[in-house]
């Protein structure tokens, strides 16, 4: 990932931007939301420990200690994917995230909610992500 970041910096204009977005690697929280509620049910976990994650966050560190680039900013944010029932969910994670696990005991719990509030209840997979803003460092 070092290599790729490196390869950027060939290719940017000098000084020029790159703004890198990834998911942090913390369980991300599954809540049921009614038109009257929030319940918080548990963590998607995956099967990876978020090495991804991790890897990605490193990468960037060691290209600002390289000096090809300057970091200028950077912003934890959340973002909500929502979904209508369990069925949406568990097809939605095998087509875009393989290797999320959903435990049997929150899928259990999310059936529970569902049935209980009825038609207004959605599913949130409530993420956080990181923004980071890098300069292209002159080069010496």
């Amino acid at each position: 990932m070092v290599h790729a970041l490196q390869q950027t910096h060939r290719i940017l204009h000098p000084k020029g931007l790159l703004i890198n977005v990834h998911d942090l690697p913390t369980p991300q929280v599954i809540e049921v939301h009614t038109h009257e509620t929030v319940n918080k049910v548990g963590w998607l976990m995956v099967s990876e420990d978020f090495e991804n994650e991790r890897s990605a966050l490193n990468a960037l560190a060691q290209v600002v200690t390289d000096a090809y680039f300057i970091l200028e900013d950077e912003r934890d944010f959340s973002y909500n994917i929502y979904v209508d029932d369990l069925n949406e969910l568990q097809k939605w994670l095998a087509d875009s995230w393989t290797t999320a696990v959903l435990p049997d005991r929150i899928t259990q719990r999310l059936e529970e909610l569902i049935r209980d509030a009825g038609q207004s209840a959605r599913i949130v997979l409530a993420l956080q992500a990181r923004m980071t803003k890098l300069r292209a460092a002159l080069p010496e």
